[in-house]
This record gives structure tokens, C-alpha cells and sequence, in this order.
């Protein structure tokens, strides 16, 4: 090698290694079983906010890790309620958070981080959740997003005087990841879909006064969780330009940004950025964990796995949930993890393996959230559950020659989870529980072919949640959950016919939450999952109102249990993860 030639790859190699070692440092603050990233840090970094076991806002000293609750005290909230997102004021003295209320909406509300003095500062039931994320430098305002049931999302600031709300830009369905205030005030950074049409989120930038809008940041790549270093001089944010979700930063000055972004951290993970101290350093949650999908010899006479079961190998291995056979037991549909997420929501696919050959077929249908899916009768196409890029909230049908998903059944004021459905037994039909977000639910029908919708269940008066519809494998039986509303806590099971217009219960819930039911022994019986405080739990239920029969529940966290038709075989969900705090050192060059 040419002496010129080697000493230019020496120079290469040590310029690399200098940019690695700039790099900044990732430390672990806090991981138990109690830890989650609904907070953030105190701007002197000695306390941490988050969510207690019983739902109560609290503080953890990260120093002694003694944690004390600012809301409801040791017997917690009310039942059906429950603190969520929460934020430090810039002078440490006072915590802003979101509250699940008794009317089941999200508001706005406010505490001295002594626990007193607790306020609601915006109650709105047309902005169904709310999202605190900083305080102004005064403490007079605290920038807030602000999701209405019509899917709109607001960039809102909201007055810690008189709670009122100045909305400074409308997202629609999209809403921002992450939004921050700039130390100084003036400028908010954001995260969004842009308007070509693409996927993939840009950081955006807004000036307070409306003087400014525009892109920090213009790459085919996700960039999103956008924060302001504590000097103001940059932005920090999550991409995955380099092929995973790194940490990068782009200097701002002016609202402009100086320079194309500089990577300050590699492989952050499924990272959810919380907040900067005042002295540089990113707290962050980190998801640690898998979830899989497991098969087991279903023995349904003694209710248990025969041989124990294996877990379903895959291209997309931890990161698989909710399967679902196809009507032949040839096929099992699953969800599976395939980009970027926040709390409640990420990026799905529909994943279709051929258990004979091994081979996935991946589907990418447009939409910005799939839920759950359910087979049609003929295989040829799956029901999804989920939102779509319009906001519209319901159920579409994916054709499974085509991965196109048509609309079928939609309803405004739904969440992105979508609506609960499933097919007749011809196909024809679709039938799903309307109500999503209202304190009304029934179940209805709605033809494919006219488009005609009928009601075919409305649960007796009072407050009734119905959840985890499922048709019998052959004719018009439905199972579902009827739950009297959260603040009685009681869940029944119960079996309609829907031809006759009959439902009767099968099982008045004394066993936990029930998140799945399933349909076997040629429909005479079914499987109930339910989850409570002592884990998870699997119940054999006959309809005719024999006393349940308790089987071994194989996973951690309930999900959907679903058998082959032949009965032969069980599928489920099995996750085990974790959320854990971490905290990034910028180096002083990045400051």
C-alpha cells in the first residue's frame, strides 16, 4: 500500500474514532417493576415523575429511590381513573399532568410537587386526551397537545392562571409524537406526517407569535421525539436515517436550522425521549423486552398444552402479537412490529405465514394503526381493526391478493385502535360494536354489498361497555363482554344469537379483567382470558352455565388465545417486557 494512501486510512480510521468518542453516554437511572416513562425529570435532576401502581401521579427521589404519590393518596384514585403524561415546571416547584376523569375523557391538571394545591386547569370533553409537555419560562403557560374525538390534533398553549387554551396549529389525524418549547419561549419544535403523502415524519418548527413555520429537518427517514437542548441552540431527535433509531441534533438559530444533523447517539432502541435537565442530561424510557407467538397441542378435554409449546420463528422474531388461523388452519395472520412507536400506539404490519412451508407474506396496508384482525370465511381477505391516514377510525377489509384496505365500516368518533369486529358466518356481513369513546355501545351489522347497517344488540339501560366480540366457527353466534361501566367494575360474559335477537350470560366475571374469548369444541364451549393482580388467567366456559373450569394460562400478560380449527392446536401472545429510565450525556460540544 502506498505510504500517502495509508496514512490518508489512518486519518480516516482516527477521524471515526474521534466522532465515536463524542458520542454521547447512555446511563441507567432507574428499572423495577414499577418504573414507566409517563414523567419526566426535575430540572436539577434529583426527582423523577411518573405513574405509581394504584394510578396516582407520584415522585421518585432518584437519589434514595423513596417515591411519594402527589394525587389520591395510598388508597389511590377512584376506580376507572388515572394520572398519565406529566411534566417539571421550569422551576421545579409544580407538576403538570394528565388526568383520566370520571366522565372518561383526559384533562388538564396541575400540583405543587408537595402535593398540594392540586388544580384543573382544562376540561373539555371535545379534546378527549391531553398531553402536557413544557412550561413556559414564566410558568404561565404550559405547551399541551391536545387530541379532539374528531381526530384533530392541537398544538395548544394552555394559561396556568385561568386555563384557557390559545391553539397555535391544528395536525389532524397525524398527531406530533413530541412537542417542545424553546428556553427562551419563542419557538416550538414538532414531529409530522408531511403533505406529499409519505410516512415518514419531519421535525417542524413554529414560532409562538406565528412569525415563523417550517422544517428543521427534510429526509426520506423518521424523524421524530424532537426536544430543545437546555442552551437553546439545538434540537435533539430520534431517526432512523442510518437504518435503526439513533440519536441526532441539528443547531437552530432563529428558527432556521444551522447545517445538516449530527449523530450524537447510536441504537437508542425503542426509546421514548421524557425531557433535558438544565444541566444536559436526556432522560429517556427505553421498552425493553419481546413479544412472541407461541404453539402448543391443545388437549381441550383436559384443558391443557400437551408437550408444552414453541415459539413461531420468524423474520420479525419479539416483535409478533394477536394471532389469528385462518378458516382451513392452513395460515395464521399476526401483527407484527415494524418501525417507530409511542405509548399506545406503533407501527404495524400484517404478517401471513404459511405453516406448512414456513413462508411470511408481509402486508403494509395504509394505515396508520392496525389493532386486531379476523379472517373472512372464504381466507381470501382479513377484517383490520385500526385508523387510517384520513382519521378515520374503524374497520377495513384487506384483500389478501392485493394488500389493498378498503373502508368498510367507519365511526368519527373512534379512537386509532378502531372498532371491534367480525365476519358473519357467510361473509356477507360484518358485525361490530359501535360506541367507541360515548358511554353507549350496542352491536350492529352492516352488509358489504348495500351498505345497510342494522342494530342486533343494545345492552339493558345503565352504562354498558361491550368488548372482545367473537363469532362462533359456524353460524351467527356471537360471545362478548358486557362490563357495567368503571365505576361498578363487574364484567359478565354473554352468547347472542343473532337471528333470534337472544343473548344470555354465560359467566358473571369474578376472575380478573377479560381480555379474549375463543370459541372451541365444535362452539359447545369457550375460553375465556382474563388478567388481575395475581397474573394472568385461562377459564373454560360452557354455556349452558356449568361452573368454569380454571386451566394453566401459558403466557405472562393475557392477549387473544385462539385454537385451530381442528382444535388441535393453541396459538397465543406471550410478552415479557419492561419499562426502564435511562439518561443520555451529551457531550459539551453538543450542549
Amino acid at each position: 500500500m502506498p505510504v500517502l494512501s495509508a496514512l490518508a486510512l489512518a486519518g480516516c480510521l482516527y477521524a471515526a474514532r474521534a466522532e465515536e468518542s463524542d458520542l454521547a453516554r447512555a446511563r441507567p437511572v432507574w428499572a423495577d417493576e414499577r418504573t414507566n416513562a409517563l414523567g419526566g425529570p426535575s430540572p436539577d435532576g434529583r426527582f423523577l415523575s411518573f405513574v405509581d401502581a394504584a394510578g396516582n401521579l407520584a415522585v421518585r427521589d432518584l437519589a434514595t429511590g423513596a417515591t411519594r404519590a402527589l394525587t389520591g393518596g395510598a388508597g389511590g384514585p377512584l376506580p376507572g381513573q388515572f394520572a398519565y403524561f406529566s411534566v417539571f415546571s421550569r422551576n421545579g416547584r409544580q407538576v403538570a399532568y394528565a388526568w383520566f376523569n370520571e366522565d372518561r375523557f383526559y384533562e388538564l391538571r396541575i400540583v405543587e410537587v408537595d402535593g398540594s394545591a392540586p388544580r384543573t386547569l382544562y376540561r373539555n370533553p371535545e379534546a378527549g386526551f391531553v398531553q402536557p409537555t413544557a412550561f413556559s419560562p414564566d410558568g404561565d403557560q404550559i405547551l399541551t397537545l391536545l387530541f379532539r374525538r374528531d381526530n384533530v390534533s392541537q398544538i395548544a398553549l394552555v394559561s396556568t392562571v385561568d386555563g384557557t387554551a390559545r391553539v397555535l396549529r391544528s395536525l389532524d389525524w397525524f398527531y406530533p409524537k413530541r412537542i417542545d418549547l424553546s428556553p427562551d419561549g419563542r419557538f416550538i419544535v414538532y414531529d409530522s406526517i408531511p403533505a406529499n403523502g409519505s410516512a415518514a415524519r419531519d421535525i417542524h418548527l413554529i414560532a409562538v407569535d406565528g412569525s415563523t413555520h417550517g422544517a428543521l429537518t427534510d429526509s426520506p427517514a423518521n424523524d421524530l421525539f424532537p426536544l430543545w437542548t437546555p442552551n437553546g441552540e439545538a434540537v435533539v431527535f430520534g431517526s432512523d436515517r442510518d437504518g435503526e433509531m439513533d440519536a441526532w441534533m441539528v443547531r437552530v438559530e432563529g428558527g432556521q436550522p444551522l447545517g445538516e444533523p449530527r449523530l450524537v447517539r447510536r441504537r437508542l432502541g425503542r426509546a421514548l425521549p421524557m425531557a433535558f435537565t438544565s444541566g444536559g442530561s436526556l432522560f429517556y424510557g427505553l421498552r425493553a423486552g419481546r413479544t412472541d407467538i407461541y404453539l402448543g397441542r391443545f388437549d381441550a378435554a383436559r384443558g391443557a398444552l400437551v408437550g408444552g409449546a414453541r415459539v413461531l420463528p420468524s423474520r420479525f422474531a419479539g416483535a409478533n402479537r394477536g394471532p389469528e388461523w385462518s378458516p382451513d388452519g392452513r395460515f395464521l395472520a399476526y401483527l407484527s412490529r415494524v418501525g417507530t412507536e409511542n405509548y399506545g400506539q406503533e407501527h404495524r404490519a400484517v404478517t401471513v405465514r404459511d405453516l406448512a412451508s414456513g413462508r411470511e407474506t408481509v402486508h403494509a396496508p395504509r394505515l396508520a394503526f392496525v389493532a386486531r384482525v379476523r379472517w373472512a370465511p372464504d381466507g381470501s381477505s382479513l377484517l383490520l381493526s385500526g385508523g387510517d391516514a384520513q382519521g378515520r377510525s374503524g374497520l377495513f377489509v384487506m384483500d389478501l391478493g392485493t394488500g389493498e384496505a378498503r373502508q368498510a365500516v367507519i365511526e368519527r368518533t373512534g379512537n386509532f385502535r378502531g372498532l371491534e369486529g367480525d365476519w358473519s358466518a357467510d361473509g356477507s356481513r360484518i358485525f361490530f360494536v359501535q360506541g367507541a369513546g360515548s358511554e353507549r355501545f350496542s352491536i350492529r351489522s352492516h352488509s358489504l354489498d348495500s351498505g345497510r347497517q342494522e342494530d342486533v344488540y343494545e345492552p339493558p339501560p345503565g352504562r354498558a361497555l361491550i368488548s372482545s366480540l367473537r363469532r362462533a366457527r359456524a353460524g351467527d353466534r356471537l360471545a362478548f363482554v358486557l362490563a357495567a361501566g368503571p365505576e361498578d367494575g363487574t364484567q359478565s360474559v354473554h352468547v347472542l344469537d343473532v337471528e333470534e335477537g337472544r343473548a344470555s350470560a354465560v359467566l358473571h366475571s369474578r376472575y380478573g379483567d377479560i381480555s379474549s374469548l375463543e370459541w372451541i369444541e365444535e362452539d359447545e364451549r369457550l375460553l375465556v382470558s382474563a388478567e388481575s393482580a395475581g397474573g394472568s388467567s385461562l377459564w373454560m366456559v360452557d354455556p349452558d352455565g356449568a361452573e368454569p373450569t380454571p386451566l394453566e394460562a401459558p403466557w405472562k400478560r393475557s392477549g387473544p388465545v385462539r385454537v385451530s380449527p381442528d382444535g388441535d392446536v393453541l396459538a397465543y401472545s406471550h410478552e415479557e417486557s419492561k419499562d426502564e429510565v435511562w439518561s443520555l450525556e451529551l457531550p459539551e460540544t453538543a450542549r
